[in-house]
C-alpha cells in the first residue's frame, strides 16, 4: 500500500483514511517493526462504534506482530526472557510501556503505571505517528515487554496473544488454586475459550462455558469445555450440572462477558468459598449488589483484572507456544483484510462478529 503509511481514525467524521508519513528517527531505547499483522480487538470495535471514547485523531489496533528492522543504538536489546533481541526477529509485545521505576511497575501493576504508554491508544500527533497497529510500522517505546514469536505459533494467530491471551492468563494468577476445581467461565469469546483450554490444562475438574450463542457455545467443547450452558435456556439446566458437584456451586467463575446478568448468575450459583475473577466489565456498566452476610457466610471472594502484567504475558507465550496444536486457536481469525481496507474490516466486523479479523499489513 506504501512503504510508511497508518490508518488514521477520525471520530468526529466517523472516518478512517490513509495517512502517508515519513518514519520517526528512534529516540534511546526504541525499536522499530515493521508491522506483519493486526487483529481487531473488541476495545478496538467500541471506539470505532463510539461506545467508547479515545483520543483522535488515533492510529487503532494493539493485537499485534511484526518484524524488528532498527534498533535506536548498538547496544544489547532483551526481551522478558532473556534473549537478545536483533533485526529480523519476529515479535509480538505489550500493550502497554511503562517505566522500572514506577511504583505499579515495582508492585506488579506496570499496566497501571502513572507514565503509562498504550499502543493504539494515543493521539496522532507529529510526535507520535506510528504507534498503533493499523499502519506499516510501530515504534516501541522503552519500558515495552517485547518476547519473540514461537515458530510453533501461527503467525497470524499470535496478535492476538498480547491482548485476549495474556488477559485470560492474568485470571489464573488471581485464583489460588484450579486443579480439581469445577469452573465456570461466563462469556464464549475469544477471551472465554482461551480460559477455557487455559483451565484444562491446569487440571480442573470441570470446566463449564456460559454464554447465549449456541454456535460459541457448540465450539468451546473443542477449547476444553465438559459442559455447556445457554443462559436463554431454562435455570434448571444449569442447577442440574451443578447438582453433580459435591459442593453444589461452582468453585471458580471467571467473568470475560462483562454481562450484568451473567455475573449476577454466577454469584448465585456460587459453592462455599468460590473465587469470582471478573474481567469482562470494561465499558460503564450498572452497579451490582452484593449482599455481605452471603459474601461472609460462603467465604467468596472477588477479585478483578484489567489488562496483564509482564509475568502474564511471558506466561501467556508459553502456554500458546506448548499448547497451539492442542486447540483449534487459528480458527479465531474469521476474515482477512489489506491495510488498505481496515475501514472494511470494522464494518465486517460489526456486521457479522466474528471472533477475530486480521489485517495483513
Amino acid at each position: 500500500m506504501c512503504n510508511s503509511c497508518v490508518m488514521l481514525f477520525d471520530d468526529r467524521e466517523r472516518s478512517i483514511l490513509p495517512e502517508f508519513t515519513a518514519l520517526p528517527k528512534l529516540k534511546s531505547g526504541e525499536i522499530l517493526v515493521k508491522n506483519k499483522y493486526a487483529t481487531l480487538c473488541g476495545s478496538d470495535l467500541h471506539t470505532f462504534t463510539g461506545r467508547r471514547k479515545e483520543p483522535s485523531p488515533i492510529v487503532l489496533g494493539h493485537e499485534i506482530v511484526g518484524e524488528i528492522i532498527e534498533m535506536a543504538s548498538n547496544e544489547p536489546f532483551y526481551d522478558l526472557n532473556g534473549n537478545i533481541l536483533k533485526l529480523g526477529d519476529i515479535v509480538t509485545w505489550t500493550i502497554f510501556a511503562a517505566p522500572n521505576e514506577d511504583e505499579f511497575v515495582k508492585d506488579k501493576m506496570p499496566q497501571k503505571s502513572a507514565s503509562l504508554f498504550k499502543y493504539g491508544h494515543v493521539k496522532f500527533t507529529k510526535e507520535e505517528k506510528f504507534n498503533g497497529g493499523l499502519g506499516t510500522h510501530c515504534v516501541l517505546k522503552k519500558g515495552t515487554g517485547i518476547l519473540k514469536v514461537p515458530s510453533s505459533i501461527n503467525e497470524k494467530f499470535a496478535p492476538i496473544i498480547n491482548c485476549a491471551g495474556a488477559t485470560a492468563m492474568a485470571a489464573f494468577r488471581l485464583i489460588d488454586k484450579i486443579e480439581n476445581k469445577n469452573v465456570l467461565i461466563l462469556g464464549a469469546g475469544v477471551l472465554g475459550l482461551i480460559a477455557s483450554s487455559i483451565a484444562e490444562q491446569k487440571k480442573a475438574a470441570s470446566v463449564t462455558v456460559f454464554d447465549i450463542d449456541k454456535d460459541r457455545l457448540e465450539k468451546s467443547k473443542s477449547f476444553g469445555a465438559k459442559y455447556i450452558y445457554n443462559a436463554l435456556s431454562p435455570i434448571e439446566e444449569l442447577e442440574n450440572i451443578m447438582s453433580q458437584f459435591y459442593k453444589k456451586g461452582f468453585d471458580v467463575i471467571i467473568d470475560m462477558s462483562g454481562s450484568v446478568d451473567a455475573i449476577k448468575t454466577g454469584l448465585k450459583y456460587s459453592a462455599i468459598g468460590t473465587q469470582h475473577i471478573w474481567i469482562g466489565a470494561v465499558t460503564p456498566t450498572e452497579d451490582i449488589a452484593v449482599n455481605p452476610e452471603m459474601m461472609i457466610r460462603k467465604l467468596l471472594s472477588i477479585k478483578g483484572m484489567h489488562n496483564y502484567n509482564f509475568e502474564d504475558f511471558v506466561n501467556a507465550v508459553s502456554f500458546f507456544e506448548e499448547h497451539f496444536s492442542a486447540y483449534p486457536f487459528q480458527t479465531f481469525i474469521e476474515k482477512e483484510f489489506e491495510l488498505k481496507e481496515t475501514k472494511e474490516a470494522f464494518e465486517y466486523a460489526v456486521k457479522y462478529k466474528p471472533f477475530r479479523v486480521l489485517i495483513n499489513i
